[in-house]
């Protein structure tokens, strides 16, 4: 005698067999996307007292489609007789290269002269590795490379 089985449970069978592998590119995509460093905030390095640099970052907005992240600089440099300070504008635009890694520029609000610069969120410290890449044309007040807390 040959049972057979409803139309039904036998898709409900296939469809079972199959989900595993259905899921499994949602779970790689969803695990690589958990690991992606979010570096919004503000980040700082003193020298003493005689040199200081912080930086905010925050999510660039759809105006700033182009880039991952937005920011804003202040470099204090010679006991504060020289300062280049944006805070009314963006002066830092980033785009991710690679896990943890960010690619972009900087425009010196003492020049008004763009430098390229890397950033690398050094995971085990929770720290950022900030350096200028290429020099721009005039003179800027901010480190070429230093950690930032």
């Amino acid at each position: 005698m040959k049972i057979r089985l409803p139309l039904a449970f036998l898709l409900l069978k296939e469809i079972k067999e199959k989900l595993p592998l259905f899921f499994i590119p949602v779970f790689v995509s969803l695990s690589a996307s958990c690991y992606s460093q979010d570096i919004s905030g503000s980040w700082r390095w003193f020298e003493k007292e005689d040199q200081s640099f912080s930086i905010n970052l925050e999510n660039a907005t759809s105006e700033f489609r182009d880039f991952d992240y937005i920011g804003t600089h202040c470099g204090v440099a010679f006991n504060g007789d020289r300062m280049d300070c944006t805070d009314e504008s963006y002066s830092i635009f980033l785009r991710k290269i690679d896990q943890n890694i960010f690619d972009g520029r900087i425009t010196s609000a003492y020049s008004l002269t763009d430098f390229e610069i890397r950033l690398t969120y050094l995971e085990e410290d929770k720290k950022i590795l900030w350096e200028v890449t290429k020099d721009g044309k005039g003179l800027f007040y901010f480190p070429k490379k230093v950690v930032l807390n």
